[in-house]
């Protein structure tokens, strides 16, 4: 009996559960719709403005991809799909499968957007995310079928390769190509590793595929078609001799291993940076001319690590180097250079953002709506060192 009542009481919990998470559910898709309705409201009013999303993306502490993604998704439902709009402020779906029904019908005129958006929408409330998806692609397929032809064929121009920072000194690299060449490319690395896999080779076969994949990227076997590539790496005079464990950077990644920034150090040119024995920051360096130096830009590179406006996290190393003051009557030295993406640096040039440097590496913005953000440098190597 005891077993029976027990089994009662927990199927009632259960129940309960799946309610509230239904509830919650239905509740967070209802604000998410009105987000994106303030969203859009706001974008409308503001048409014909160039770079109203830098308010936006420093308010939200958003990137200003995500901001441009955000802004995007919110006019296209607002406009374009309002049933999508209207179901995920029911609660019918979730944002992800509103997300799916705006990038598959972003190239479709409206006509042929809301033909897709009726037929998936009949279906999307008792699918998973995945089975829509899969729905939405071969309805658009279906209605647009010269079309679909013409975008594999604009997709094609687009391909291209990137990086995907990871944990614990591992990262992605991956490659956007159309997918035969993905495929042939695939079955290259597989097959190779097949054929180098011995039963004696303790590595797994998805480690040989890695390693073989690296090989034969990295391989120069004619020294005249050699192609140089710079890794900047930082790292502490103490972690490099074996008395400390410190963290090193490696730059467009994160933190390294103080093991792995040794291993590097065997193969690598040094360049001597001081930094502030409590703070870790970067101490000054400077120079006279307009154009920054080698040495100095490596200098603001490495103090800045990431790009200076608010939410902008892409790697220093990639940006413009900006005089706050200009120049002439700034001068060309760390405390009156910072790193920003050549977005926004027009944003800093073209609007009424206000940028300030108070001390080195010390960054103040003011928005043309009166708000203030900061920017601090941040340790060289992540957290100083104990004092």
């Amino acid at each position: 009996m005891r077993f029976l009542i027990t089994n009662k009481i927990v199927g009632m919990e259960t129940v309960e559960v799946l309610d509230a998470l239904d509830y919650h559910h239905k509740q967070i898709a209802y604000h998410q719709a009105q987000s994106l309705r303030v969203l859009a409201d706001y974008a409308i009013a503001c048409e014909g403005e160039e770079f109203f999303d830098a308010e936006i993306a420093a308010a939200m502490r958003w990137t200003s991809r995500w901001t441009t993604d955000q802004i995007t998704l919110a006019l296209d439902l607002a406009s374009k799909l309002p049933q999508t709009l209207n179901a995920l402020e029911k609660g019918e779906i979730d944002l992800y499968k509103a997300r799916v029904l705006h990038e598959k019908t972003m190239p479709l005129s409206a006509e042929l957007a809301a033909e897709v958006e009726e037929r998936v929408l009949a279906k999307a409330a008792g699918q998973t995310g995945a089975q829509m998806r899969q729905l939405t692609r071969r309805v658009v397929m279906k209605v647009d079928p010269e079309g679909h032809q013409e975008r594999a064929e604009e997709r094609k121009k687009q391909r291209c390769t990137g990086l995907d920072s990871l944990e614990d000194d591992m990262a992605r690299i991956w490659a956007f190509l159309p997918a035969h060449l993905a495929a042939a490319c695939s079955a290259r690395v597989d097959a190779i590793a097949r054929q180098a896999h011995t039963p004696s080779d303790p590595r797994t076969l998805d480690q040989v595929r890695a390693d073989v994949f690296a090989d034969l990227l990295l391989a120069t076997p004619d020294k005249t078609s050699a192609v140089k590539v710079e890794l900047y790496v930082t790292v502490s005079a103490a972690t490099l001799m074996g008395l400390s464990a410190q963290p090193g950077e490696l730059a467009g990644y994160g933190p390294i291993t103080a093991e792995l920034a040794r291993e590097l150090a065997w193969d690598a040119t040094w360049r001597r940076l001081l930094t502030h024995p409590v703070t870790g920051e970067a101490l000054e360096f400077g120079a006279t001319t307009y154009r920054p130096p080698a040495a100095l830009r490596r200098f603001v590179w490495t103090r800045d690590r990431t790009f200076r406006f608010p939410g902008c996290m892409r790697p220093s190393h990639e940006s413009d180097l900006d005089h706050t003051v200009p120049f002439p009557r700034g001068s060309t030295t760390a405390a009156n250079l910072g790193a920003f993406c050549r977005r926004h640096h027009r944003v800093k040039h073209r609007t009424a953002w206000q940028v300030s440097q108070p001390k080195p590496g010390r960054f103040c913005f003011r928005s043309p709506a009166g708000k203030t953000y900061e920017r601090h440098p941040e340790p060289v190597l992540g957290d100083p060192p104990p004092f």
